[in-house]
């Protein structure tokens, strides 16, 4: 284990999600109590930032499309099937840490498709839909 400070628990709010980018990858973390969850910080739905989001009751509520997942686990209230990974984290004398060689390994597998430095940068929709013609007639019409 490699691990990594990620930030001090008393600069955590309560319940308030947090962004973090650690070796390029987004981040949430959720302070509740005396425990911090670290979650992938974007929803599985079109990739948006879970930090723009909020806490209701057990869950982190995505701010674009609404999607739920639980802050202490990752899984979807809603599709149990759709699962944020939960990154090992702990705290030690007030300090939160994470596994660096987790984020690594996840990175092997789940390469980022966000292209910070280019239009839309980390807020690209990362599972565009093409334009249905419909669509593509109105926007045409529009121009």
């Amino acid at each position: 284990m490699k691990k990594k400070f990620l930030t001090n628990l008393s600069a955590l709010e309560e319940k308030t999600p947090t962004h973090f980018v650690v070796n390029y990858l987004d981040l949430v973390a959720i302070r509740y109590g005396e425990e911090v969850s670290v979650l992938y910080g974007r929803c599985l739905h079109r990739g948006a930032l879970m930090s723009d989001g909020h806490i209701e009751g057990e869950d982190i509520i995505c701010g674009l499309h609404g999607w739920d997942y639980r802050y202490k686990t990752g899984v979807s209230a809603y599709n149990n099937n759709e699962v944020l990974h939960k990154f090992s984290s702990w705290i030690e004398e007030n300090k939160v840490f994470i596994d660096l060689l987790e984020i690594e390994d996840y990175l092997k597998k789940h390469p980022q498709p966000f292209q910070r430095n280019e239009y839309l940068g980390v807020y690209a929709d990362t599972h565009a839909e093409p334009l249905k013609n419909s669509i593509r007639f109105i926007v045409f019409i529009a121009y």
